[in-house]
């Protein structure tokens, strides 16, 4: 549950940082957003079940 919110907190920083400029569409702000929570799970994920156990 931490996990899910730092990655909401993540995608909710990449969503305000492209709209500082104002050059971004709601939308593609939105999609750059949610790719980062995405990529940030995706890789996560791939770390936790890799991870070898002693």
């Amino acid at each position: 549950m931490r996990m899910m919110a730092i990655l909401l907190g993540a995608a909710a920083f990449v969503y305000y940082v492209t709209g500082l400029k104002g050059s971004f569409t709601k939308r593609k702000r939105f999609y750059f957003a949610l790719g980062t929570y995405i990529v940030l799970y995706v890789a996560t994920m791939i770390l936790v079940l890799s991870g070898e156990n002693p």
